[in-house]
């Protein structure tokens, strides 16, 4: 056997060894397909067993047990909160979550919809996003099947001390998550603090940190709300977070078992879905937090009005970074708040 011929043969070796499922060949009946799933949240994560595991589940009932899942969470090797999206992109998983803004730059036009005040509903903002994702946020998300983006409820502004309102915060030091929040922080003298969600509460328990952005279901699940007294109800930002397939997973399929998937696990209704669950949980931890005595600090008309010129500029500045750029900034913009506003019904 020669040498080159030693190589063709290991490398296919090693690539069928890497394949995470196997057909019967000669067979109508299809073996099993094991897909590997990897997220940063816990197995006991609150919105990992209201949205994601359930939704994996129902995939292995509809596929008739054909799909099974081998799931890789929190506290495992393959958990890193910055390394999601280049797992599944690579094959290293075959599915996987992850939040979007964890990679600046790499999802620009997608955080559009990430301005300041932008998205008030999470379920409306989701089935707008992903509606306009294949026709603007297709090269975006090349490298995978797109099952869904997934919308978080508003950011709030979680803070160790209070503060009379949104211009009372100079000096503070608040992590911060995606460009249009950082940018809104920044004017109001703040100092945006870009962390991941695992490592927030350890920075606000030290006072690295003031405050933190974050929906109310990452104060249960990551702790904030154990280190955070004060709730400023300042509709920042929602995140982003994907999930998303591996594309030659899923084209290794049967026709059958893709045709699910492209049509009842991807799309406006998965992602609105998610949405649903970051709002029934978030209201259920918030209710919890008041009766512990927590206080809020409200978003004022006042402060509403003195903000509303400084999100304008800051939307204006991004859309025309982007445009310059070569990307349709400005129109993604202006369809996705018209598809908001339909969807609202305004």
């Amino acid at each position: 056997m020669t040498q080159v011929y030693k190589k063709i043969v290991g490398r296919f070796v090693g690539f069928a060894a890497a394949i995470g499922f196997v057909f019967s060949l000669g067979s109508t009946q299809a073996l099993a397909v094991k897909l590997k799933f990897s997220t940063m949240e816990p197995p006991n994560g609150p919105m990992v067993n209201c949205f994601t595991l359930p939704l994996l589940e129902e995939l292995n009932k509809e596929s008739g047990g054909k799909i099974e899942i081998e799931k890789y969470m929190g506290g495992t090797a393959f958990a890193h909160p910055l390394r999601q999206y280049e797992q599944v992109a690579r094959g290293v998983m075959d599915i996987s979550q992850g939040v979007l803004s964890y990679t600046p730059g790499q999802f620009s036009l997608a955080e559009v919809a990430t301005m300041p005040f932008l998205i008030d509903d999470a379920e409306i903002g989701a089935r707008a996003v992903n509606k306009l994702a294949p026709e603007f946020l297709a090269e975006e998300f090349k490298d995978i099947h797109l099952l869904a983006i997934l919308v978080t409820p508003p950011l709030y502004i979680h803070l160790r001390k209070p503060a009379d309102g949104l211009f009372d915060l100079s000096g503070r030091r608040i992590r911060s998550t995606g460009v249009g929040a950082g940018a809104l922080l920044e004017a109001l003298g703040a100092i945006p603090v870009r962390l991941p969600a695992p490592a927030v509460y350890e920075n606000l328990q030290t006072g690295v940190i003031d405050g933190a952005l974050a929906e109310y279901v990452a104060l249960r699940a990551f702790r904030i709300g154990e280190v955070t007294k004060y709730h400023l109800l300042a509709n920042t930002t929602s995140a982003l977070l994907f999930l998303g397939m591996n594309k030659a997973t899923l084209a290794a399929m049967p026709a059958d078992m893709q045709e699910l998937i492209k049509t009842k696990y991807s799309g406006p209704e998965v992602g609105a879905r998610a949405s649903a669950c970051w709002k029934k949980i978030g209201k259920k931890v918030f209710d919890g937090l008041l009766a512990d005595g927590h206080q809020v600090i409200d978003f004022t008309e006042t402060d509403k009005e003195k903000a509303k010129p400084i999100a304008e500029k800051i939307i204006a500045d991004y859309i025309a970074k982007l445009e310059g750029q070569g990307k349709s900034a400005q129109a993604f913009y202006d369809a996705l708040v018209s598809e908001v506003n339909r969807l609202s019904g305004k």
